[in-house]
């Protein structure tokens, strides 16, 4: 039994939805039988805030993670928070004897969820909750292997490519996870030593993976090149032409920042985000190649409609500008009882602009997002 705090797990934690796990005291006593029902966001905010824990056995049993469905609904979201859980523990033990096989493990699974559910891998990039500032460097590097893993795939890289090129984005900021977290939490300027961590964490992981094992000439490039740029201007040796996997890498990490907040500023909407990136990097073929994987309202994107409703999109269309959708207020700003798919294709249902989490009545649930039930 492993036990892990219930806030880990708690993106699966659902008012009016049976509990998807076994909620334990530290002794691992089980105190909530998986299958009751959380009956109110009062009580899902009670279970958080109460101290307990969930085993992370249980979240593993094959039985949980057999029964995918083309919708690609509760499983995968339920699998994605579990591998969060999961790279949580594994990224701060670099030094542990099966770090590296289990990291390639995991570059596996996001690789293949890219080929499998393409839109809800961007939904929950999207729609990251940036608030918990404490985990951005751990998310961040997730979030950046997803994309990487879209990315590679769309480029018609080889399997071995894709997984070095998915490892790296893992495991590039190895030794500044935390340090990336406080400063996520409060912002400002850089004290020195700060700084001096931030500079060479690229050398840092290149050491650490070589101590692991890891003899893959590309993944630990790509990790020692990741800011460095073309023309010279990066670091930390200043390189004029970085691998393509660094590149790569480097315009990933650039677009995820510019959609998180940190330290006090806002985060921005991703069509911005990706705007910003493309411009920002004078057009580089990798920048382009983002824009046209996420489109220009990618999943996970709160958009309004011509029919006054706000939505959601949730896979991307035959076009970048639009995308299939889910209506969940209607012109009168109330949250309609279950999601509407539209297709944006259609006048009556065109996008206007985008809407801001702010206006918002209703909490978004991917699970019921991608249900087939809802599907138009």
């Amino acid at each position: 039994m492993k036990l892990v705090p219930i806030q880990q797990v708690g993106g699966q934690l659902k008012a009016g939805a049976p509990l998807p796990f076994g909620v334990r005291d530290a002794e691992g006593k089980l105190l909530l039988a998986k299958g009751q029902m959380v009956p109110s966001e009062q009580m899902r905010e009670a279970l958080l805030n109460r101290g307990v824990f969930v085993d992370l056995d249980e979240l593993k049993d094959p039985s949980r993670r057999g029964n995918d469905d083309g919708a690609g609904g509760e499983d995968f979201f339920a699998r994605w928070e579990a591998l969060q859980t999961r790279l949580s523990v594994l990224l701060r033990a670099p030094q542990e004897p099966l770090f590296l096989p289990r990291v390639k493990e995991c570059a596996g699974q996001l690789i293949a969820w890219a080929e499998r559910f393409p839109d809800q891998l961007l939904f929950v990039v999207i729609q990251h909750d940036h608030s918990r500032h404490e985990v951005y460097g751990l998310v961040h590097l997730l979030h950046a292997a997803a994309v990487a893993a879209l990315l590679s795939r769309r480029l018609g890289w080889t399997p071995e490519r894709q997984k070095s090129l998915v490892g790296a984005a893992l495991t590039m900021n190895l030794s500044i996870i935390d340090l990336q977290g406080r400063l996520a939490s409060r912002g400002g300027k850089l004290l020195p030593p700060q700084r001096a961590a931030i500079n060479r964490h690229p050398d840092e992981a290149v050491a650490w993976l070589r101590n692991a094992g890891l003899d893959d000439a590309e993944w630990l490039a790509a990790v020692a090149q990741h800011h460095e740029q073309p023309g010279g201007g990066g670091y930390p040796q200043n390189l004029p032409d970085p691998c393509e996997a660094a590149q790569l890498l480097r315009l990933v990490d650039i677009f995820l920042a510019k959609l998180a907040s940190r330290g006090g500023r806002a985060g921005l909407p991703a069509p911005h985000a990706a705007k910003a990136l493309y411009t920002g990097s004078n057009g580089h073929a990798f920048a382009a190649l983002l824009v046209k994987e996420l489109g220009m309202f990618p999943p996970g994107t709160l958009v309004k409609l011509a029919s006054g409703e706000i939505a959601v999109a949730v896979r991307r269309g035959n076009s970048g500008n639009t995308p299939i959708v889910s209506a969940v207020m209607n012109r009168q700003g109330d949250a309609l009882g279950s999601p509407v798919r539209r297709d944006t294709a259609s006048a009556e249902h065109a996008i206007t602009g985008l809407a801001a989490a702010q206006q918002l009545r209703v909490k978004l649930a991917p699970q019921q997002l991608y249900d087939r039930r809802y599907e138009a």
